[in-house]
């Protein structure tokens, strides 16, 4: 699938800043199931200096530095990137974890920051037992269970603001949105003894929504098959309808933009805008 997109975000100060060292991550990586075809960042006012960087995920990262004062901050990316994977299981789970939690050998050290709890062990616990009780045996099966268990959670209005929510409160209150899904899907996993990671970047849809936002969704390493991705807000195995941007032990790994300012006289407020506009298609 190719995509089309452009995504920008515009900061407006209520007066003067100097703007801070930022920290951009929106332009994905290159690997086995998407191609970069085109990218073009686009900064304004224009960097004193710009450096790119893979940061400890090994995700693309520009550095960007700012000279001078500003009344605003614009940052657009236009990128084309074409999705390669259209069977979610190409592959052969390797023979040996053929039970929860899986066997992981010579990439266990590696995984590490991936099989730590996240948060809210207990209540964790209780809402994996009953999945892990029939799937035990059946790691797959396990995952469609769970995904499809946190999908039922999903909310469909919006909360753009604020961090995740633990996975005790996304259990509590029934419902989240897709951050809140992902940080549940991957403590789920984890108490389960499988590998996972937080993923931002963009999805399809299904045209129903004019607005569009970034997405979020989990990927868990499967023996065999490596990263592979769920989509709980979809109830979905990833395919070619998902561009990923960052990946990272934790949400604040992912995040797409970075940094600070400092106001030149008195007190700053700042207004943030995003537009994303996502084109998709064979």
């Amino acid at each position: 699938m190719r995509f089309e997109i452009d995504h920008r975000t515009r900061y407006s100060y209520s007066g003067p800043v100097r703007l801070g060292h930022h920290l951009i991550r929106l332009q994905p990586s290159d690997n086995g199931y998407q191609r970069v075809i085109a990218h073009e960042l686009i900064i304004d006012p224009q960097p004193a200096l710009i450096t790119e960087n893979l940061d400890a995920w090994g995700n693309r990262v520009s550095e960007v530095w700012f000279e001078g004062e500003t009344v605003h901050l614009d940052i657009r990316v236009s990128l084309t990137v074409g999705t390669l994977r259209h069977n979610a299981f190409d592959f052969l789970l390797a023979p040996y974890p053929l039970s929860l939690p899986l066997a992981y050998g010579d990439d266990a050290p590696a995984l590490r920051a991936c099989l730590a709890p996240v948060d809210d062990e207990a209540a964790v616990a209780d809402f994996v037992a009953p999945m892990l009780a029939v799937h035990r045996d059946d790691p797959l099966g396990f995952l469609d269970a769970l995904n499809a268990r946190i999908h039922g959670f999903y909310h469909h209005g919006l909360r753009l603001d604020g961090p995740a929510r633990g996975p005790a409160e996304t259990i509590g209150r029934g419902e989240g949105v897709c951050r809140d899904l992902t940080v549940l899907f991957m403590a789920a996993s984890r108490a389960a003894g499988i590998a996972a990671r937080f993923v931002s970047g963009y999805q399809k849809g299904d045209g129903s929504r004019k607005v569009r936002y970034l997405h979020a969704w989990p990927e868990v390493y499967l023996p065999g098959g490596g990263w592979r991705a769920y989509d709980p807000t979809h109830n979905a195995v990833v395919t070619d309808a998902h561009v990923a941007v960052a990946r990272a032990g934790n949400p604040a790994g992912t995040m797409p933009l970075k940094g600070g300012f400092s106001g030149i006289e008195g007190v700053v407020q700042a207004h943030m805008e995003n537009d994303l506009r996502i084109v998709a298609g064979e």
